[in-house]
């Protein structure tokens, strides 16, 4: 099974490479980061480092969630395709309704999710992470939570296209709408 690591997307928006670009610049910095630590260690350079580390994995965390968009985007998150190609080949429309209700699922925990890490940003907004001094608890909820919304827009993007517009769409079919 081959592995389609491309991120060539079909309609790329501005909105599209600017989370893209977010997202690969934060996991360029996390190398950088984590490569600048072990060269200065490992020889020997009198500069403290100690900041990398932590800097490193507040990166990494917030870079997850924006990775996370990404590849929501390009629909390409775990799935159970060996259950679903089965279900595709006997029943097409129940295939279709597993995919709608899980959509929804994802929705939900998003928005689940954002309602956590609201609060948080404001009442960590002052408190100090350690390693890093300018960085604060609030300012990671933060960037996650703006993970969080760029995929919950994606997965609404998805939603729309994938099942509101085609069922729609069906619908005017059905009575002799304007696509006959």
């Amino acid at each position: 099974m081959e592995i389609d690591q491309s991120l060539d997307l079909s309609q790329e928006t501005l909105f599209d490479r600017l989370i893209l670009f977010t997202t690969a610049g934060m996991f360029a910095l996390m190398i950088f980061l984590a490569s600048f630590q072990v060269f200065a260690r490992q020889l020997s350079i009198p500069i403290s480092t100690a900041w990398t580390e932590p800097a490193a994995r507040f990166v990494l965390i917030v870079a997850t969630f924006f990775g996370a968009a990404v590849a929501t985007r390009n629909r390409e998150h775990i799935r159970m395709t060996f259950v679903l190609d089965k279900l595709s080949e006997r029943r097409p429309s129940l295939r279709r309704a597993f995919d709608c209700l899980s959509s929804v699922l994802v929705v939900v925990f998003l928005v689940f999710a954002l309602a956590g890490t609201m609060p948080a940003i404001a009442s960590n907004w002052g408190s100090s992470l350690g390693g890093v001094g300018f960085v604060t608890s609030g300012m990671l909820y933060l960037g996650i939570s703006l993970g969080l919304i760029c995929m919950l827009i994606y997965e609404l993007q998805l939603f729309y296209r994938e099942y509101l517009q085609t069922t729609f769409r069906d619908a005017l079919e059905t009575v002799g709408g304007p696509w006959n």
